[in-house]
C-alpha cells in the first residue's frame, strides 16, 4: 500500500483478543486481498503474531495496526459502548468502502448499525464465526438482557449495507429455517494454503491409528472417543492431536497417545497426519458452527470416522465420500471391531480424492471469487 493512500478494504478482529481462530483468520486475510487488495488489518498483537504464525505470507502487502479487544464477559451495554470507540475511530482513521469482521459478538451487531448509519458510503460485512448457537434455545427473561443480546442484535443488523456472513451453506440453511435472518452469504471456511498435507498412497498398517482432533472435552464429545477406546482400543492405536481438559484424570486417559499440554500448530498437524482415521464428534446446535478441527482433518486429507450429521452429510453430496459415516456410534464401533471396511486401500482413495477436492475449494484463491462477487 502506498504512503498516505486510503485503503479500499479495513478488517478487523473484533472479540478474539489471543490467538483464538487464528488459522482461519490468516486463511481469510489472504482471500479478502486477493479479492479487494491490500487491505489495513486491525487486531491484537497476539492475534497478529498467531496469524503469521500460521501463514507467514497472510498480510502481503497489507499493513497492520494494533487495537485493543475486551476480554470475554457477556453481555452488556459497556460492551457496546467500547466496541463502538474502537471501530468508528478506525473507520473514521482509515475511510474505507467495505470494512469486515472477522467475528461478531451480540455487541458487534449493534455496532455495525452505528456505523452503517455514522458512515454512509460504508458497507460492512460481518463472519457469524461460532456465535450463532447461542441465538437458539434458552433466552433470558430479563428485558434488559433482551434488548442487547444476540437475537435482539440481529434484527438490529439488518440492513442493506450489512451483510453477515457464515462459513459453511448447511449454516445457512440451518440459520434460515431458525429464521434468524433474512438473507446470509456463504465464505466456505478456508484453510491454510501452506498447510496441506503432500498426496501419498496409503497401506493398512498392522495397527490403525484413530486420532481426535482438536479440544478433548465433554463438551466437544470427548466423552463418545473414550467410549469408543475402552470398547475397540486393544485393536487399534489411540492418539490426541489436542489438549486434553482437566475435566478427564490420567486413569480416563490411560492407554492414548495424549500430549502433555498445549500443542504448536506444525506439532498438532503432524499428530493428524500420523494417524490413519479421525474420529469427528458433533455436539448442541452443531448445524450453526463450522468445525475447524474438521478442516483440519480434510486439508490433512485424512478420512473421517463418525456418526452422520447434517454438516457430513453435505460435503459427502457435493464431493463423494469423505471416510465412514454410521447411523449411531454402536455403527462406529461395529467398523472398529470388524475393521475389514477401515483397511480398504480402494476406498481410502476414493476418500483421499474427495477430501483433497473439498481442500483445493477452500484454498484462499479459490475463495477470493466468491468474495470478490460479493464485494461488486
Amino acid at each position: 500500500m502506498t504512503a498516505g493512500a486510503s485503503p479500499r478494504l479495513l478488517v478487523a478482529e473484533p472479540t478474539f483478543r489471543g490467538g483464538d481462530h487464528a488459522p482461519i483468520n490468516a486463511a481469510l486475510v489472504q482471500a479478502l486481498r486477493r479479492a479487494a487488495g491490500p487491505a489495513v488489518l486491525a487486531t491484537t498483537r497476539v492475534q497478529h503474531d498467531a496469524i503469521l504464525e500460521a501463514d507467514p505470507q497472510a498480510l502481503g502487502a497489507s499493513a497492520w495496526q494494533e487495537i485493543e479487544v475486551m476480554p470475554a464477559g457477556g453481555v452488556k451495554p459497556g460492551r457496546i459502548l467500547a466496541q463502538w470507540r474502537m471501530l468508528s475511530a478506525l473507520v473514521a482513521q482509515h475511510r474505507p468502502t467495505l470494512l469486515v469482521l472477522l467475528s461478531t459478538g451480540p455487541e458487534t451487531l449493534f455496532v455495525a448499525r452505528a456505523l452503517a448509519l455514522r458512515f454512509p458510503r460504508l458497507r460492512l460485512f460481518l463472519v457469524l464465526h461460532g456465535v450463532l448457537p447461542s441465538a437458539i434455545g434458552w433466552r433470558s427473561r430479563d428485558p434488559r438482557r433482551r434488548l442487547i443480546d444476540l437475537r435482539a442484535g440481529l434484527r438490529i443488523a439488518r440492513h442493506p449495507r450489512i451483510r453477515l456472513v457464515v462459513l459453511e451453506d448447511y449454516i445457512r440453511t440451518a440459520a434460515l429455517r431458525h429464521r434468524l435472518a433474512d438473507t446470509l452469504l456463504v465464505w466456505p471456511h478456508p484453510v491454510v494454503e501452506g498447510e496441506a498435507a503432500p498426496p501419498r498412497a496409503w497401506a493398512a498398517p498392522g495397527r490403525l491409528r484413530i486420532a481426535w482432533v482438536g479440544s478433548a472435552n465433554k463438551q466437544k464429545g470427548f466423552d463418545d472417543f473414550l467410549g469408543l477406546h475402552r470398547a475397540c482400543g486393544a485393536r487399534h492405536d489411540w492418539t490426541v492431536a489436542g489438549a486434553a481438559s482437566a475435566e478427564y484424570d490420567p486413569a480416563a486417559l490411560a492407554g492414548l497417545d495424549v500430549p502433555a499440554g498445549w500443542l504448536d500448530r506444525p506439532t498438532l498437524l503432524a499428530r493428524i497426519r500420523a494417524a490413519d482415521y479421525a474420529f469427528v464428534a458433533f455436539r448442541g446446535a452443531y448445524e450453526l458452527t463450522a468445525s475447524g478441527s474438521l478442516l483440519d482433518c480434510i486439508n490433512q486429507r485424512k478420512p473421517i470416522l463418525a456418526v452422520r450429521n447434517t454438516a457430513l452429510e453435505a460435503l459427502a453430496r457435493q464431493y463423494g465420500p469423505i471416510g465412514h459415516l454410521c447411523d449411531d456410534l454402536a455403527g462406529v464401533q461395529a467398523l472398529l471391531d470388524d475393521a475389514v471396511a477401515l483397511r480398504d486401500a480402494a476406498a481410502y482413495a476414493r476418500f483421499q480424492a474427495a477430501l483433497d477436492a473439498i481442500a483445493r475449494d477452500r484454498q484462499p484463491a479459490a475463495l477470493a471469487a466468491t468474495i470478490r462477487a460479493d464485494f461488486a
